[in-house]
């Protein structure tokens, strides 16, 4: 086992460590970055639209709407998650598209149609290792996907349902103080809302109702 002394030392000389210097290193690292961009930590590699990936998490923000930390967490989960599945449904395409115009494309035929017919079997089959780590990738990708979404709906649904409850008690608590004739502070009494968003539902449940009555759907009151 290393000792202290010596994983200091080991720490001070990597970080004298410039990365590779010649012109075949540093193409082996670009490599690297690729071959592990299913599943690395950092959502961007280098090559990729930083500006399309974030216009990727704002459009999944806007339509999930998030309102706590927990829930942005998810969201940017799925956004991410979105974002790598993305990548490997580029990266498939990329494994044949490459191939076409490399030695399994190399034939000369007058048809494209014919040519990118009779291509295809060939890139599959001299790619099956790389095809076939993109598809180990995407299923586990879309799994994670799934469980990131059904998960928000549950929080989400979870989060609604207090606020609801939260809401009623406020409004049946609003009118009982009208009743009264006393001055009713939300924050005061444990609501975190204010008192024209209070109002504002009991004014649409009283419309509510009123229209169900009037359209037979409700008893009248007695």
């Amino acid at each position: 086992m290393a000792t202290i002394a010596q994983l200091a030392a080991n720490i001070m000389n990597a970080s004298k460590s410039t990365g590779p210097n010649t012109t075949n290193g540093t193409a082996r690292s670009k490599l690297n970055a690729v071959k592990h961009g299913l599943s690395a930590q950092t959502v961007l590699l280098p090559n990729e639209d930083a500006l399309a990936y974030k216009g990727l998490c704002q459009k999944y923000r806007a339509h999930y709407r998030p309102a706590d930390f927990a829930e942005e967490t998810v969201v940017q989960q799925i956004a991410d998650t979105a974002w790598r599945l993305g990548r490997c449904f580029a990266l498939s395409e990329n494994v044949y598209s490459t191939g076409h115009l490399t030695g399994d494309g190399n034939m000369l035929m007058g048809d494209p149609l014919l040519h990118a017919a009779v291509t295809a079997p060939r890139v599959l089959r001299n790619n099956i290792p790389s095809l076939e780590a993109v598809s180990r990738a995407t299923s586990r990708l879309d799994r994670t996907l799934k469980s990131a979404m059904e998960h928000l709906a549950a929080i989400q649904k979870d989060r609604r349902a207090r606020e609801q409850h939260d809401l009623e008690i406020a409004a049946a608590t609003r009118k009982h103080f009208k009743t009264l004739n006393k001055p009713f502070i939300p924050l005061e009494l444990g609501f975190v809302m204010t008192v024209q968003a209070i109002d504002t539902y009991i004014d649409r449940q009283r419309s509510i109702k009123a229209a169900l009555t009037r359209q037979k759907l409700l008893p009248e009151a007695a």
